[in-house]
């Protein structure tokens, strides 16, 4: 590329102004992307550890949700959801579903489907 050029966009100040645009943005992104992939982080353990204490047995993880969860029937602070298979304290096999957490929240077991 040819330097003069470069040399005249930074004695008028608009490479700086660009860059910083570009900067921005790109910062932005890594933090919006950041909040959305935090679910990513979460192990089901937690999830399956929360089943058994409900009663529930032979659990298998069958889905493990990370994006937009709390579009999914999971609260806003929550950051994974999980759809899990197991048997009742009932004897039947049934679908539950578990909102965990990330840094500071517990799971939350949702419901039965």
């Amino acid at each position: 590329m040819d330097n003069e050029y470069y040399r005249k966009l930074k004695r008028r100040g608009q490479l700086g102004e660009s860059l910083g645009l570009v900067g921005m943005v790109l910062l932005a992104a890594l933090f919006f992307g950041a909040i959305m992939a935090r679910g990513a982080c979460v192990s089901p353990d937690g999830a399956v550890s929360s089943a058994r204490a409900m009663g529930f047995e032979d659990i298998e993880v069958t889905e493990h949700a990370w994006f937009a969860v709390g579009l999914r029937g999971c609260g806003t602070s929550d950051a994974a959801r999980f759809t899990l298979r197991g048997t009742n304290p009932r004897g039947s096999r049934v679908n539950l579903v578990v909102c965990s957490g990330w840094l500071l929240k517990g799971d939350t077991v949702r419901g039965v489907e």
